[in-house]
């Protein structure tokens, strides 16, 4: 399975902001949203994102001035981004071995996506689900 077999069941728009805005607009967005991340931008395109570990770093640093602190200086700028065509087992061993769980999905310089861990967890199961079926019914015949 593919990066666009997960994109194809999750909601079609991403959650994006520019980059000079600030950190309580940010988490303000995220709760309205229930999401644990955004993607950041300049002038629509992909220059970092903006996580919950983010927001800890500068809630433990600068609480008072959530209002002041711009995303571009304290959002994730060292990206690892994924293709449409990635496979999901890839997409998974990326983010457990560097330790992060939102990728931005790109074609090309457009973001077309965001997947979490979950997303990947899920559709590998999904996927393992579906193999295991079909191999008892196999060796078993249908029930």
């Amino acid at each position: 399975m593919s990066v666009k077999d997960i994109l194809k069941d999750k909601a079609s728009s991403v959650l994006s902001i520019e980059e000079d805005r600030n950190v309580l607009e940010a988490t303000q967005m995220m709760v309205g949203a229930k999401v644990g991340s955004l993607i950041v931008t300049f002038q629509g395109k992909l220059v970092g994102i903006f996580t919950e570990r983010d927001l800890m770093r500068v809630v433990a640093k600068d609480h008072a001035n959530l209002d002041k602190v711009k995303l571009k200086d304290v959002m994730t700028t060292q990206l690892t981004v994924a293709g449409p065509d990635e496979d999901v087992d890839d997409i998974l061993n990326n983010m457990i071995t560097k330790r992060f769980r939102h990728m931005p999905v790109l074609d090309g310089d457009k973001i077309i996506g965001l997947i979490s861990i979950g997303d990947a967890v899920k559709t590998k199961l999904t996927r393992t689900q579906a193999e295991m079926s079909i191999l008892r019914e196999y060796m078993y015949g249908p029930h």
